[in-house]
């Protein structure tokens, strides 16, 4: 009988060592759970931020391709416009 009752305060106290180690897995899954949503949220927000980022760099290098342009335009017309300096003998 002895054994039995010594049997069963064991397994009673490995019961309780696994309900603590439930309960301490349960909280750190949360915290973890609760990491994970706010770095799903950060995530978000970053790529939005890339796209919005995107979008500038495609109107900036637009807007780069029109004054490329405009340059080579007025260039053609000052070359036609203004005289060419002469040039000196050597």
């Amino acid at each position: 009988m002895a054994s039995d009752d010594r049997l069963i305060e064991i397994m009673a106290d490995l019961l309780s060592e696994v309900h603590q180690m439930r309960t301490d897995n349960n909280e750190r899954l949360d915290k973890t759970n609760d990491r994970l949503d706010r770095l799903e949220t950060q995530m978000s927000k970053n790529t939005a931020a890339v796209g919005e980022l995107r979008l500038s760099v495609m109107k900036l290098a637009d807007k780069i391709e029109e004054v490329h342009e405009l340059d080579k335009r007025v260039r053609v017309l000052e070359n036609i416009v203004l005289p060419k300096a002469p040039q000196q003998a050597a």
